[in-house]
């Protein structure tokens, strides 16, 4: 045999164990499964073809040029399936039978063609050799044989270029339709020129199919399920990496996740799993966030608080780009935060609001459109209960009105109570339509009876509803005037 047909051979063998490099990415999916099994026929069919080159056995010959019959039915057969699963198309049970009843009829009847020459018209003898039996000519079993094998082809070509068209549409990626069409294209051309022109003496079909196998590695495999990290060779980092991370291809469905995330979360199996699918499930046990100022919600310790960043991948030679998501575990930072924040906003002795949140909330209300209510109290006699009764007495004292103040903002909604320092207290009611400045008296007389064992806490108090365009201060200014003037009702009186 001429040097350049064993230089082409060795080609077709070191082509045909390249997938094997990365041989754990098959197994990565179901879906991608059948065709590692693919590539194992690819390699016995190559490693038979060399065989024939070399040995003369005439058993051998005939029979292992015969059995290059049912290998490329069954390959056809076997690459219709992992396309289906591929494309999530269901294999039913009678496809499945079907192909393997005309596996079985194809194969049994190479085996016994001596007898029936239904494939090539030739008999076993001795004496027979590679060239004799290229040269018989074929039967109606070829024929059939030829058009089965063909038309399954054509399907399979239909399905997955219609596939990708679509891809092409949505994402522009014209690379995995470009790799198909040629590949067919081309393998079609080529068996047709050997089949009917010129007889090479390495059958095409079996190049063909190598490179076609080729071609749907780098898509299938390396686009799909390697994305930027695997194509880079970049595993090792992420699986040290400390934040916990989230592969996503083109369409939003997940390629991989970190073993911290899919334990931390119970994700056993991505298989078919969405970007949402995912983030539903980790949102049962934590809060996902881009912005920490957009965690508006009290901190809830019973999650866990999740710094989610997102990077674009995009990948050389393919339009195409996956999306890596990191987060950062974050729930010790905001649980020191919320502590901070309580510290910076609300009084430690009440639990009520103070005047720093009081500060921030003034921007809050002065860029409201709808009016507004607000109440201020002021105690008496604090000073007289401290030098009688001690300090303890006085602070029991405004812990008691600031419980009530506080149940009354529970009571009606959007009202927030504050302490804005020493014995002055102010509520603020948003929802103006349940403004009712006696009403909202009549509960804090109710609740401070309640708590104090049925005694009222002197106080005086004035409330104001915004109009028009009226500024806090402006509003604060009417109601301290009104509680002024409460008061010095009252001092007048007694």
């Amino acid at each position: 045999m001429k040097d350049y047909i064993w230089f082409i051979y060795v080609l077709l063998v070191i082509l045909v164990f390249l997938p094997f490099l990365r041989i754990d990415l098959y197994f990565k999916y179901k879906k991608y499964k059948k065709f590692f099994y693919i590539n194992i026929v690819l390699i016995l069919w190559t490693l038979m073809m060399g065989l024939r080159f070399v040995l003369t056995n005439e058993a051998f010959v005939y029979y292992a040029s015969l059995s290059i019959y049912p290998i490329v039915f069954g390959l056809v057969v076997l690459l219709l399936l992992a396309v289906h699963d591929y494309l999530e198309i269901k294999n039913k049970r009678i496809l499945s039978m079907t192909l393997l009843v005309l596996w079985i009829i194809n194969a049994v009847s190479v085996f016994t063609n001596t007898i029936h020459q239904a494939f090539i018209k030739v008999s076993y003898h001795e004496g027979i050799t590679f060239e004799i039996f290229n040269e018989a000519p074929v039967g109606i079993g070829f024929y059939i044989h030829t058009l089965l094998s063909y038309t399954l082809l054509a399907y399979i070509f239909i399905k997955l270029f219609t596939y990708f068209f679509k891809e092409f549409k949505k994402n522009n990626d014209w690379v995995p339709l470009f790799l198909i069409t040629l590949c067919f294209g081309f393998g079609i051309m080529i068996n047709l020129i050997h089949l009917f022109v010129f007889e090479f003496t390495i059958d095409p079909t079996l190049s063909i199919f190598i490179i076609f196998m080729i071609a749907l590695y780098i898509i299938f495999i390396i686009r799909d399920l390697n994305l930027i990290s695997q194509l880079n060779n970049n595993q090792f980092i992420l699986d040290h990496y400390r934040e916990m991370y989230l592969i996503i291809d083109i369409n939003g469905m997940v390629v991989d996740a970190s073993d911290e995330l899919k334990e931390k979360f119970g994700l056993d199996d991505l298989n078919k799993k969405t970007y949402q699918e995912i983030t539903n499930i980790m949102n049962e046990k934590a809060i996902i966030y881009r912005d920490p100022k957009s965690l508006e919600q009290p901190f809830d310790k019973h999650k866990i608080y999740l710094h989610m960043k997102e990077e674009r991948i995009n990948l050389p030679l393919f339009k195409y780009s996956g999306r890596l998501f990191l987060f950062y575990d974050e729930t010790e930072h905001q649980h020191l935060m919320n502590e901070l924040n309580y510290v910076l906003y609300h009084d430690l002795m009440t639990d009520l609001y103070n005047r720093n949140y009081f500060e921030d909330y003034k921007k809050v209300l002065d860029s409201l459109k709808d009016p507004y209510g607000v109440v201020i109290f002021d105690l008496d006699g604090l000073k007289r209960t401290n030098d009688s009764h001690g300090h303890e007495a006085g602070d029991n004292l405004l812990i008691c009105f600031a419980n009530s103040l506080k149940d009354v903002a529970n009571k009606h909604p959007k009202t927030t109570a504050i302490r804005l320092g020493g014995d002055e207290f102010l509520l603020i009611i948003e929802n103006f339509k349940t403004f009712d400045e006696k009403n909202i008296i009549e509960d804090v007389n109710t609740l401070i009876k309640r708590k104090n064992n049925n005694k009222l806490i002197g106080y005086s108090y004035g409330s104001h509803l915004k109009s028009d365009d009226q500024k806090v201060s402006k509003i604060l200014k009417f109601a301290d005037e009104a509680l002024y003037e409460m008061k010095k009702h009252r001092h007048n009186i007694s």
